[in-house]
């Protein structure tokens, strides 16, 4: 995201990447369900769900999708083939993810993905869209798929239903990496790029 700004806004200054994070506290694995759980805006072309409703019918098991069908332009989003649960609270949330044996985001753009990190904290199995920022964050420990490719994404969820070793193996990593992302290092982050800024005879700031 750092590189990507340079590109959009021709911005070539200094720069410092202050990874978000989670209290991994908020978040613990549960007795997992077979069960593929994803949450975001429905709508949204960038979180890109409709790739599950389009993947779903070869999908051996149940797809639940969590979020906002409503368009702000005032259409409902239907979908058919996954199992939409609405809007959920944050304590039913925390919920689904530590009873949800998969986690699948095909996002087509995502900064970072703290639903992501909140699957992972809770131990699921990764499946994300495969781009630069979400390979980044999370190297080996999750799968990545083509954003577009619906039949690559129901195979990748396919091999992980059929192989609980792999899929355990896969949750561990990812919660792992997870543990990384604390927040203390990104209060870390903050502080020494204030102190910088601070230290700076001359800051040019983009926001």
């Amino acid at each position: 995201m750092l590189s990507s700004l340079g590109e959009n806004y021709g911005w070539r200054g200094d720069g410092q990447v202050i990874w978000n994070s989670r209290d991994p506290q908020l978040f613990s694995p549960g007795k997992k369900r077979n069960v593929i759980f994803s949450a975001g805006r429905l709508w949204d072309e960038a979180k890109n769900l409709a790739a599950l409703e389009a993947a779903a019918p070869e999908v051996r098991w149940r797809i639940e999708v969590a979020g906002d069908a409503s368009h702000p332009n005032g259409t409902q989003l239907q979908f058919k083939n996954v199992h939409g649960l609405g809007k959920l609270r944050g304590a039913q949330l925390v919920e689904r993810l530590a009873t949800s044996a998969i986690y699948a985001l095909s996002a087509r753009y995502e900064p970072f993905g703290l639903s992501a990190l909140e699957a992972a904290l809770s131990g699921c199995a990764l499946v994300l869209g495969d781009v630069p920022t979400l390979r980044e964050v999370w190297g080996d420990a999750a799968k990545f798929v083509d954003p577009d490719d619906h039949r690559a994404l129901a195979a990748t969820l396919n091999a992980l239903i059929e192989d609980e070793g792999e899929r355990e193996k896969l949750a561990a990593r990812a919660r792992s990496r997870a543990a990384e992302f604390s927040p203390r290092r990104m209060a870390a982050g903050y502080r020494k790029a204030y102190a910088d800024c601070l230290a700076a005879p001359h800051v040019e700031m983009l926001t």
